[in-house]
């Protein structure tokens, strides 16, 4: 030590070498903040970079005169959560509207506190659908989830005010097209659509489930719907790749996560939602509104929609 003290250039370079080090450490994490920052704002670009698109839906089974029937398919708008699901709500309603579907489905977790709700509500019901527009719950609806400001609410008055006929383990049937009936039939959350498999709750006719929680194959709904239409998933909301594809982070391990699926002897639509749940945060995997076009397929030749997403 006695040495060092002796030899100032020994002591400067020791000074130098620890300053290089911490100037070396400082850059370092000054990169991961920066690479920490630029991670978050993108995910929350996604969050709000709307997939809106149009596509073809073959149906076996639909009747003949339905083919050509148009559905606006929403889901997880989770009003009033954050300010990313209302623009994106935003976005889709200004595509939408200008393409006047027939029929608007939204399959759950729509609607929250009811000031809150309102901007959404008011953007709900400027899409004005021919045949009307339907919903159900999901878990949100009953205050069943994650998010801080999760708590039962009543929305039967903003259901109103948008237009919106809410469907609690019910049926309605569309107008009768050359004999030909539709019934949309809507799966209550809390009773996973136990009431519709009561003797009578279904109408005779083609019918169309909506339901929140995707329902396996292995579900006596899938035996008595040829077609449905769900959402909760978010389609994982924020995903990374992995040998086997791009997962979701929290590897809930739901059967359907997205997309057009063999269910049973039909088939079953899982929209990825409008909005985010917990975080305003999504990763490879953005929110979508999607404007179907049920196409007439004969039961023995059932040409199989797109799966992939």
């Amino acid at each position: 030590m006695a040495r060092m003290k002796d030899n100032p250039l020994a002591v400067t370079n020791e000074v130098r070498a620890g300053s290089a080090a911490g100037l070396r450490g400082g850059r370092l994490l000054g990169y991961a903040l920066a690479a920490t920052a630029l991670s978050l704002a993108y995910m929350v670009f996604e969050a709000q970079w709307v997939r809106c698109r149009q596509a073809d839906l073959p149906v076996p089974g639909l009747p003949h005169p339905w083919s050509g029937l148009t559905i606006l398919h929403l889901s997880d708008i989770h009003a009033g959560e954050f300010l990313t699901n209302r623009r994106s709500l935003a976005k889709a309603v200004r595509w939408a509207k200008k393409l006047t579907p027939d029929l608007v489905l939204l399959t759950g977790d729509i609607l929250g506190d009811t000031e809150r709700s309102e901007p959404y509500v008011k953007l709900l019901a400027e899409l004005r659908p021919s045949l009307g527009a339907f919903a159900v719950t999901g878990n949100h609806e009953y205050g069943l989830g994650k998010a801080p400001l999760a708590e039962p609410r009543d929305a039967t008055d903003l259901w109103t005010k948008a237009g919106i006929t809410l469907l609690t383990d019910q049926c309605v049937t569309l107008p009768t097209r050359n004999g030909h009936r539709i019934n949309l039939c809507g799966a209550d959350y809390i009773s996973g659509g136990y009431g519709l498999l009561e003797d009578g709750a279904i109408p005779p006719g083609f019918s169309i489930l909506l339901i929140h929680d995707p329902p396996g194959a292995g579900s006596p709904l899938a035996a008595r719907f040829p077609l449905g239409f769900a959402g909760h998933t978010h389609g994982g909301q924020l995903r990374v790749p992995s040998p086997s594809g791009l997962i979701p982070l929290h590897m809930k391990g739901d059967e359907y996560l997205g997309g057009i699926h063999r269910w049973g002897l039909g088939q079953l639509v899982v929209s990825n939602g409008i909005g985010t749940s917990f975080l305003p945060l999504r990763l490879l995997t953005r929110p979508e509104a999607t404007l179907w076009r049920l196409v007439y397929t004969s039961c023995e030749h059932p040409a199989q929609a797109d799966e992939s997403k």
